[in-house]
């Protein structure tokens, strides 16, 4: 089949406009993440931001929660309406992320971010609901825009992280001597280099992203263009195990089978890379990152969201990856991310600090760790996508008990263990230990 073949058997705007559409589904989220580097600078939380964000995006799992009662209870459910308002919620609520977000108040006789968390949970909000609305959705459509669709969702990373890249952090803190300093008696405060452009104008470029994609998904539920590709809703629904017990093994296809110890092998490695990669890691990384500077801890952030779409790609490319492989890739990312807790912990004087070699090595094993983690996830998803049954129910159980857990574990470790220390770049001239 020629290429002009292929594409005639398309719509080449209603690709775009799946594509688009995709974007909008975690790019609130992914923006918000890669400007970490720059929030936790002045958020009142400091370096523990990290934790309280990745607890917001599980607390924002209500929404895929509360989508299951209405399509159960509802006579008739209108997904359209519902994508209306998240996007369109989504879009305004990064909008006034442009304005509140470095805005405080006192919660608890404390200094919260509670602009920007609030505004966090309305984006994570977007993106866990997308996983039980949006691509279902997209059955209405012709198989074909489906990939479009998910090559847009793998955008909403990359795009961020491109804008995070060019826009930069400034350079390292540096530390400048205060008015008041004497030779006795010397006082240093800490100077961070401003980045090409503001935060603000960061939150200005997603959120004209994110009305390109409501704009989009107007379209494409109400161009004609678009309307003349969609598909008769399918008319019988696949069968459920009624009784997993009753047998050895759960089938996948005709002509291969998946044993039971496998089958739940694959949901535990599930459960414990979406642990790691949704929460304990993003909760470490600025004990592991910072105390090599501020550069290396966003080219971390920024190439590590990189990676893991782009890690993604292979797994349109391997079809049917082996248990066994799978298993050595999570012995590597487990000992990555051991390797990085490590630095944490070490944190405010983690080996080769001060040197070139040691921010090469944090920035390519967050490199490494990212693309493995979005490659084994994509994997185990591929495995269980031909099952009859519920095998991508179970993917999606184990991706959320998995996150929720490492995120309560973090939020413990990080708010009332003393093991992680923030490293202050003033205290190697003072000559007093950081804090």
């Amino acid at each position: 089949m020629t290429l002009a073949q292929r594409f005639s058997n398309r719509r080449l705007l209603v690709d775009a406009l799946a594509l688009t559409f995709g974007i909008g589904a975690w790019i609130g989220v992914n923006g918000i993440f890669v400007q970490l580097p720059l929030l936790v600078e002045n958020a009142p939380e400091e370096w523990h931001l990290p934790v309280y964000m990745t607890l917001v995006v599980q607390l924002a799992n209500i929404g895929p929660i509360l989508y299951s009662f209405y399509i159960k209870y509802m006579s008739r459910a209108h997904d359209h309406l519902l994508i209306y308002i998240l996007l369109g919620g989504g879009t305004i609520g990064m909008i006034c992320l442009i304005f509140v977000h470095e805005n405080t108040s006192h919660i608890f006789g404390k200094e919260s971010s509670t602009a920007l968390l609030s505004l966090m949970f309305v984006a994570a909000l977007v993106g866990c609901t997308s996983s039980v609305l949006f691509m279902p959705y997209m059955r209405n459509y012709r198989e074909i825009y489906l990939v479009s669709y998910l090559v847009g969702e793998g955008l909403s990373g990359f795009l961020p992280s491109i804008i995070a890249l060019i826009q930069g952090v400034g350079g390292n803190a540096q530390c400048v001597e205060t008015a008041n300093s004497t030779a006795d008696n010397p006082s240093y405060t800490e100077y961070v280099p401003d980045p090409r452009f503001s935060t603000s104008v960061f939150f200005t470029l997603l959120s004209v992203i994110l009305f390109l994609s409501f704009s989009a998904f107007i379209a494409l539920n109400t161009l004609p263009i678009s309307r003349g590709e969609r598909v008769k809703p399918p008319g019988s629904t696949e069968a459920l195990p009624t009784d997993p017990d009753a047998a050895p093994t759960f089938k996948i296809n005709s002509g291969w089978k998946m044993p039971r110890r496998t089958y739940i092998y694959l949901l535990v490695m599930m459960a414990v890379i979406c642990a790691l990669g949704n929460a304990v890691l993003s909760g470490v990384q600025p004990y592991a990152c910072l105390p090599y500077g501020n550069v290396a801890y966003h080219l971390a952030v920024t190439l590590g969201a990189i990676a893991s779409p782009l890690a993604m790609c292979i797994g349109f490319v391997v079809k049917n990856p082996r248990v066994d492989v799978l298993s050595l890739l999570t012995a590597g990312i487990l000992a990555l991310a051991g390797f990085v807790s490590y630095l944490a912990v070490k944190s405010p004087a983690p080996p080769m600090q001060h040197m070139w070699i040691g921010e090469f090595v944090v920035v390519v094993a967050w490199i490494i760790v990212s693309g493995l983690i979005g490659f084994v996830k994509l994997a185990i998803t591929t495995l269980f996508r031909p099952d009859p049954g519920r095998g991508l129910f179970y993917t999606g159980v184990a991706t959320q008990i998995g996150s929720l857990s490492g995120a309560v574990l973090m939020y413990c470790l990080v708010k009332f263990a003393d093991i992680f220390v923030k490293y202050n770049p003033c205290d190697d001239f003072a000559g007093v230990p950081s804090s």
